[in-house]
């Protein structure tokens, strides 16, 4: 049994070395496969780190009238705090709001002078509220509409905010839509290329395997082989995969997260988590590919 185990090996190893130029392609199509699908994987993760940060920014203005009273206000802020779909709300001055446009329009004359003649502080109080989740800001905002507020609020601006999410979602959708084409494109090539591969090999030994029967070789023996080479062709393709991803994954992070304006862009730390799951799951999915493809080819050209 370990002879004929050791000779199983020794015929695979000597398979993958011997046609080096056809195992060099093989290898390169897996390469690319699982190189796309390590892109697919890291725009879903891009993906949800542009929309919780978006989430994070994401609020209701809520804008009163210049008349309100600040308790009336605080009124409207402490119902808001006693809903469970709000998980905070800022209060904004008279005073606050007045600073905040001078400071944003500082630079524009027309503005400075126009709001000179106004005399005194347009600006009402407001409130400014962020909610547990993305999807809990309609209910807010019907919240806002009822009676007992509409003569107290002057602009609730939220209009601008769900449009930015609709077209991050949009995108996120798009990304990932394109790594599973791409990613299907690779595997499609891949098993036509693993296909040929061992047609190839089996057609240029086709004397060998005659030989191999005729000395009351089975069908199993003549097979294993294949299977050897098609495992080696997997591991070679994953380690010179991780070589290439792992690199990039640290060297792309920190730009990632100057891009994105937060630390939480955590590439390198997703993978390390992951590591056995993510490279372990790519293995077994790589060889599986292969095994099968070489089940096909010798189930058909070895007439087993």
């Amino acid at each position: 049994m370990l002879f004929t185990l050791s000779r199983v090996l020794k015929f695979g190893i000597q398979n993958f070395f011997r046609n080096f130029w056809v195992t060099l392609a093989t290898i390169s199509v897996l390469i690319v496969t699982l190189v796309s699908v390590n892109i697919l994987i890291i725009l879903n993760v891009l993906g949800k780190v542009a929309m919780t940060e978006v989430q994070n920014r994401v609020d209701v203005s809520v804008h009163f009238k210049p008349e309100i009273e600040e308790s009336r206000v605080q009124t409207v802020k402490i119902a808001l705090l006693g809903m469970p779909e709000v998980r905070d709300v800022e209060y904004v001055s008279i005073d606050d709001a007045m600073k905040r446009f001078t400071a944003q329009f500082k630079g524009d004359d027309s503005i400075v002078a126009a709001l000179g003649e106004v005399g005194k502080n347009p600006f009402g109080a407001s409130l400014i509220v962020k909610a547990r989740n993305i999807d809990d800001y309609p209910k807010i905002i019907a919240a806002l509409g009822e009676p007992s507020y509409t003569n107290l609020i002057e602009e609730k601006n939220f209009e601008n905010r769900q449009m930015m999410i609709g077209r991050v979602e949009t995108v996120a959708r798009k990304l990932q839509l394109f790594g599973f084409a791409t990613s299907g494109l690779f595997l499609f090539l891949t098993l036509l290329i693993v296909l040929n591969t061992i047609r190839v090999s089996i057609y240029t030994r086709r004397e060998e395997i005659g030989i191999m029967r005729l000395v009351g070789a089975s069908d199993n023996f003549i097979r294993a082989p294949f299977y050897v080479e098609a495992l080696l062709w997997s591991a070679s393709s994953l380690i010179l995969c991780f070589a290439i991803v792992w690199p990039a994954v640290q060297f792309g992070q920190p730009f990632l997260q100057r891009f994105f304006g937060t630390s939480t862009v955590d590439l390198l730390g997703f993978y390390t988590a992951n590591f056995f799951m993510i490279f372990g799951t790519q293995f077994f999915a790589v060889c599986f590919l292969s095994l099968l493809t070489t089940k096909m080819a010798t189930a058909r050209y070895l007439k087993v």
